[in-house]
Parts: structure tokens; C-alpha cells; sequence
């Protein structure tokens, strides 16, 4: 089934943005080569003075990005205060960290406190800004990783470590001892900082001109110029420090103080509201844990006169495709008896949506809801009765009967910690925009030998946002979150090596099959997750009976996949044929659900008469469902 994981890269992340290096005494090394590419490069730099004469900068520059041009202001304190301002385009930027913690101000004013992964990575980018590896002390390990040539030139690499968080390699050119580049991860994507322009700025060389490139994401290069720079004036702690709580002005429930309930409709595994934009048409759109920012298709936007702007790379489950971003005035969601909510003032992404997903749900959607709709929410999904609760987080109170599970985010998406077969143990992405059980990450899958250990598997192809994927699907023997735990959970062992299905920092994504088994509550203010047993929370996974996925294209409705050996292989339909008819009546008669349902809940052996168009030639085909896993 779709499963959807937009990953709208941020305009900007400032901690990648300038290196500017404070020259220190270089620390006890781990070899001669180490000392010696820091000796070097302390002196190109213009001397090795003590780190305590350079305690603080405090950057301004441009930068351009995405089509766009802006500005950035930074600040740095050793050792561990970092914080940056950057405004490209009509969208603006803040993030910050201290001692204390770590957070970020998102284009739409809303506050976000980092955690989990998030909090590590915040804390490394600001030993890395504040050259906490050049403070004897400081922690951390520098090692010696060899010397690359490529056609830039030469290079001496220093992999260095922080304290936590992910090590970084820094290439210095031999052939004037400065620093040029810098390579680091930011979970399965590298990242590359590379600089140049070295002038004589606050009584040494820094780098004026830098650029940070995504691999494999070439639209998301960013570029910078430093175009002033302050070395050791007073920065007051509250540069630092979290402004208050944001992103709550802008919602507002349309009859009465909250909580609004809104119908949903439950289709395909996937979760549709009615909505408009802007005060136009009521339109379908999904609701989505798993975006981690709102979209809309760029055919609805175009058509409705949105106005989008910049050009930019969006990473999804299947790999990465195009987006720009646009500026919504109002989302308006329709609640029971007029009781909705609105949501104001919000900046979107705009991608072509439905090429991708409109095959799979047999209808178009005009865009997803994602964490800047939802954050605004304490957030219930009662599967069973199809209804959300949104409720004002300033006033909410837990009073269900199910378990408060902990959650952390990765980036915008909620993460719990789970377990499979009581021994693989790992972080899961709640992603409400996945019809799966559970999509475990290639990584993990190969890490854990899970291809090799798993039982009976079927090969089969998935799809989202940036084209097709191949997965293996089977079952392991138990899953457990919480206090919760059930047998024989269907089990999809990606084989992704790009997109949201090959991070290397979550052990896999936790979807609706496993979800609709609870009434689900996120709190995203308080990292909670609340889990209630609903009326599925017995019931044993299912998988296709058919082997057959149906993509509707157009006004045809194809074979877009065949799993081998299957009831729908034996009895003959192959892939790409047209498929007419279901029990004697016109496939078009039927939704995307009804064939899911059918294929899915009927019971082994249940006869089937298919009708499919090959090569121009009709034939009648008789389907007997039966267990595939």
C-alpha cells in the first residue's frame, strides 16, 4: 500500500553553514600526522593563539538557496553555545543551544524543543561551530584518516569525534594547510560544507564564501557570504535562550473553545479529512504523522491560483522528487456540527503529489496535513468510530484508560521505541501516512541479519512520494510497545538504498495496520503518545489473499504487480494486464477499498471471476483466494 514520508528539507541549517574556525592550542593527538595537519593549519590561519583570546563570534551575512536569496546572522560561545537567525525568501529561521538543551523556531513560528537525535546532533553541530576540537579537554577523539586527491586538489582528512553526536571529516588542503571541506552525515544522506575565500577578518583568516551541498540533492545547495564578522564582543545569554511558546496564535476552533471532532474517512489504510485552503472548495486531503511538513499537489495549487515560489528537493519513501513552497493564508478542517478548526498564516510545500499516490488510491488528493497542521493539536485518531478530536494543548489532560508512551521527534516526526521477537530493539517513526504494520529500515535489516533469519517472504513492490521501491514481506513471531504486545506481526524488510525507507538513524516505520489496533493520542507538546486497545487490537495481521496490486491509471485499472506464485499468477494475470472486471461487474464500479477488502478479508478459497485485456484479447480468469503469509 502508499506509505508517505515527505521529507521537506529545512532552508537552512545553520550549524553546517560556516565553519569558522577559531585557531587554539591544537589538543593531545592520537598521532604525529594529527598534530601536524593542526600545527599547519593554526599557522595559515595567521598564528596559534590561545583559545581563551577568541570566546565568542558573531557572524552576518547573504545566502541563496533554492532559487531564493536571504540573510543569516550567527552567534557562537564556547564552549557549547551556538545560535543562528536565517530569513530566505518570506520564510525565517531560528534555532538555538546551550548546556541546557536544544531548540528551533520552524517558517511558521512554531517552537520545537529537540530531543532524541535531534538534541545529540544540535549539541554536535555547536562543538563543532564553537572548534571545541582545537580546546585541549574539550572530549572527543581526532584520528588521522588518510590523504584524498580528487580534481579540487589534494587533501589531509582528520575524522573527529565530538562528545555525541556524529563524527565529521575535515579535509585540509595540502597544498595551503586550510581547512576546504567538511563531510558529515545527517542520518543516510552526506552532507558537504566546502570553503573557500579565506580573508583576514577579527586578526586571522576565515572563510567569506561557503556552500553546502546534499548528495544526490543537488537543488538544495545552499551558498553564503560573510560580510561582517565580531570576534569576542559581549553576547547576552538570552541570544540563546528559547522565546516563548509559539504556533498557538494561529490555530483557532471555529464554534466553541475545543476540542473539535472530525470525521475521517478510513480508506486504504490512510486517513482523509475535508478541508480548504483559503477559503475555497471543500476538498479531499490526507492526514499525515509522517510529513514533516504540510503539502499540497501542485495540480491543486495551480488550478486554485496558489502561488508558489523557490525550487527545492523533497525527499519521500521512495527517493526524492521536486518541491517549492508557498504561503497559505487559512486551512480550514470540517468538524461535526460546524465545530472545525482552522489553521492561519502557513507555509507549504507544493509537489506533485498525486502521479504518485493517485495510481494506488484510485482518486486524487489535494495535499497532505502534516506536522504543521498537526503540531498545532493534541491529536486523537479513534480508527474505530473514524472521527479526530483535535484539542488545545494549553488545556489538555490525559483521561483515557489506555498507556502514555514516551516519544521523542525525529525532526518533525514522533518516535517511540519498540521491540520485535523480544530481541530487536530499536526507535520507530509513528508515520499515520503508512498502510503498513511495519517498514523496518534497510540499515537495521542488515545490521540484525533479518533477511537471512525471517521465515517464508514474498518480494513485492511498495510506493510513495518519489517513485517505487522493492520490499520483502514476511512475519516475525511478536511486537511489543509499551505494555502492549501481539503475535505474528507482518513485517516489510526494506531493500531501499535512498529515501525515508534507508535511514540509518530509526530502526523502520510503525504504520496504520499496527496503529488501528488503538485509539491513538499524540501530544506532541508533552512527547506523549497515548495507547488505547480499540476493537482490532486482537486481530491477527492480514496480507493479500489476491497477490495482486491494482493501480488505476487514467480510466484503466492495471496489474502493476504479480507477487510470484500467488493466487492471482496461478490463475494467469500478468503483470500490465488491463484489468475490466471483478465478479462480473466493471472494475471502475469499485473504490481502491472495496478491492482491498475483498482481496484481504475474504476467506481462503472465496472464488473470484476477473476479466483482464492482454495484447487487445479478452480473457476470463477465475481467482481462489488463499494464505500467502
Amino acid at each position: 500500500m502508499p506509505r508517505w514520508l515527505v521529507r521537506a528539507r529545512r532552508a537552512l541549517l545553520a550549524a553546517w553553514l560556516f565553519s569558522l574556525l577559531a585557531p587554539g592550542v591544537a589538543p593531545a593527538a592520537d598521532s604525529a600526522e594529527v598534530r601536524a595537519v593542526i600545527a599547519r593549519y593554526l599557522q595559515a590561519l595567521g598564528g596559534a593563539a590561545g583559545p581563551d583570546q577568541e570566546r565568542s563570534t558573531h557572524v552576518k551575512g547573504a545566502v541563496s538557496a533554492f532559487g531564493l536569496k536571504g540573510t543569516f546572522e550567527q552567534w557562537t560561545v564556547r564552549p557549547d553555545r551556538m545560535a543562528a537567525v536565517t530569513t530566505i525568501g518570506p520564510f525565517t529561521l531560528k534555532e538555538g543551544s546551550d548546556a541546557t538543551g536544544a531548540w528551533r523556531v520552524d517558517q511558521n513560528g512554531k517552537l520545537a524543543r529537540r530531543d532524541g537525535k535531534d538534541l545529540e546532533n544540535a549539541r554536535a553541530s555547536a562543538w563543532f561551530a564553537n572548534e571545541m576540537w582545537l580546546v585541549p579537554g574539550a572530549g572527543g577523539t581526532i584520528s588521522f584518516s588518510g590523504r584524498r586527491s580528487d580534481s579540487t586538489g589534494s587533501y589531509q582528512v582528520l575524522e573527529i569525534a565530538p562528545p555525541l553526536g556524529r563524527s565529521r571529516t575535515l579535509w585540509f588542503s595540502e597544498k595551503t594547510g586550510l581547512l576546504e571541506r567538511e563531510v558529515a552525515k545527517d542520518d543516510q544522506r552526506t552532507v558537504i560544507t566546502r570553503l573557500s575565500d579565506y580573508r583576514r577578518m577579527g586578526g586571522r583568516l576565515y572563510a567569506r564564501h561557503s556552500t553546502v551541498e546534499v548528495e544526490g540533492m543537488p537543488m538544495n545547495t545552499v551558498s553564503a557570504e560573510v560580510e561582517s564578522l565580531w570576534v569576542n564582543e559581549e553576547i547576552p545569554a538570552s541570544i540563546f535562550v528559547a522565546a516563548a511558546e509559539g504556533g498557538g496564535s494561529d490555530m483557532r476552533f471555529l464554534s466553541r473553545a475545543g476540542p473539535a471532532r472530525v470525521p475521517f474517512r478510513y480508506e486504504s489504510r490512510h486517513l482523509w479529512v475535508r478541508a480548504s485552503l483559503d477559503g475555497g472548495a471543500v476538498e479531499d486531503f490526507l492526514v499525515d504523522t509522517g510529513a514533516s511538513a504540510s503539502v499540497i499537489d501542485s495540480a491543486y495549487a495551480a488550478t486554485h491560483g496558489v502561488k508558489s515560489q523557490g525550487r527545492l528537493q523533497a525527499a519521500g519513501a521512495g527517493a526524492a522528487g521536486a518541491a517549492s513552497l508557498a504561503t497559505i493564508d487559512s486551512i480550514r478542517v470540517e468538524g461535526i456540527d460546524g465545530a472545525g478548526v482552522t489553521v492561519s498564516g502557513q507555509k507549504v510545500a507544493v509537489l506533485s503529489l498525486n502521479p504518485y499516490l493517485e495510481p494506488f488510491f484510485w482518486r486524487p488528493t489535494a495535499g497532505i496535513l502534516g506536522y504543521d497542521f498537526i503540531s498545532r493539536f493534541v491529536m486523537e485518531v479513534d480508527y474505530d468510530r473514524g472521527v479526530l478530536v483535535l484539542d488545545d494543548p494549553k488545556t489538555f489532560h490525559y483521561t483515557g484508560q489506555g498507556q502514555g508512551v514516551p516519544m521523542t521527534m525525529a525532526g518533525n516526526i514522533p518516535v517511540v521505541k519498540a521491540k520485535l521477537d523480544d530481541r530487536y530493539e530499536g526507535e520507530f517513526r509513528l508515520d499515520v501516512g503508512s498502510g503498513s504494520t511495519v517498514d523496518l529500515h534497510s540499515p537495521f535489516v542488515k545490521a540484525h541479519g533479518l533477511a537471512a533469519t525471517t521465515g517464508p517472504k514474498l518480494e513485492v513492490l511498495g510506493g510513495g512520494f518519489g517513485g517505487t521501491f522493492a520490499s520483502t514481506v514476511c512475519r516475525m513471531k511478536r511486537m511489543e510497545i509499551g505494555k502492549y504486545s501481539w503475535a505474528d506481526p507482518i513485517v516489510i524488510l526494506s531493500q531501499a538504498d535512498v529515501g525515508g525507507l534507508a535511514s540509518e538513524d530509526y530502526a523502520g516505520n510503525i504504520g496504520n495496520q499496527l496503529l488501528e489496533r488503538f485509539r491513538c493520542t499524540f501530544d506532541y507538546e508533552r512527547r506523549m503518545v497515548y495507547l488505547e486497545p480499540g476493537k482490532r487490537y486482537g486481530e491477527r495481521d492480514v496480507f493479500s489473499r489476491a497477490g495482486i496490486q491494482l493501480a488505476r491509471i487514467d480510466d484503466s485499472v492495471v496489474a502493476m504487480q504479480v507477487v510470484p506464485g500467488s493466487p492471482a499468477q496461478r490463475a494467469g494475470i500478468q503483470q500490465d494486464d488491463h484489468v475490466v472486471s471483478l465478479d462480473h461487474k466493471p472494475i471502475l464500479s469499485f473504490t481502491a477499498e472495496q478491492v482491498r477488502r475483498i482481496f484481504e478479508d475474504g476467506p481462503a478459497g472465496e472464488k473470484h471471476a476477473v476479466e483482464v485485456v492482454r495484447g487487445g484479447k479478452s480473457k476470463k480468469l477465475k481467482l481462489v483466494l488463499a494464505e500467502m503469509l
